[in-house]
């Protein structure tokens, strides 16, 4: 099992990369919440002025 798909919280209904997961997956795994908590939070640009 690669290491990505251990930082799911519901791996055995994992198909690929938490990433990778699409809208109705979340939806199936965690409800309707507005992020999936599975995945890495994006990392914020800093912007140089």
């Amino acid at each position: 099992m690669s290491n990505e798909k251990t930082k799911c919280q519901k791996p055995d209904q994992l198909k690929d990369t938490p990433e990778k997961c699409s809208p109705e997956q979340i939806r199936k795994c965690h409800g309707d919440q507005k992020n999936h908590p599975c995945a890495p939070k994006p990392k914020k640009k800093c912007s140089k002025k």
